[in-house]
């Protein structure tokens, strides 16, 4: 129905295959020592893991198994994220908020309180994911 309303290049009334079809952009730093970047997009805004299987179910580029696989299976950055709830870092992670390099952090997590619980959520979600994971295989 708002596909008459389009126009292309246009937006916010984008359909799915104007987005996966646009190509471009341009990722500017700061010119720092860090090359710092000047914005952040988030992917952990979910609530849920149920939420998340809905995400990667249905959104761009749709996984027809999301709604039985484990979280750290969809993605590198979802298992990067699985692996920092888990607190197993590697030397391509960051171990700690602090640990950050560089004159930019997202600011809404500046608020340390407001951080931890936004992480302990996290941790939440994935300990329960873990363990569908944990008594399905050992069915």
């Amino acid at each position: 129905m708002l596909a008459g309303l389009n126009m292309e290049g246009q937006g916010p009334l984008w359909l799915p295959h104007e987005i996966r079809a646009e190509q471009g952009g341009e990722r500017v730093s700061k010119k720092d020592k860090w090359n710092s970047p000047t914005g952040y997009h988030f992917h952990n805004f979910f609530m849920s893991d149920e939420e998340i299987r809905f995400k990667y179910s249905t959104y761009g580029h749709a996984d027809p198994y999301a709604r039985v696989k484990s979280l750290r299976d969809f993605d590198s950055k979802l298992m990067m994220a699985v692996m920092c709830a888990l607190g197993n870092h590697t030397e391509n992670t960051e171990s700690s908020f602090e640990s950050i390099s560089g004159t930019s952090r997202p600011i809404y997590y500046l608020n340390e309180e407001a951080r931890q619980a936004r992480h302990n959520l996290w941790q939440d979600i994935v300990r329960r994911d873990e363990e569908k994971l944990a008594n399905h295989s050992s069915e």
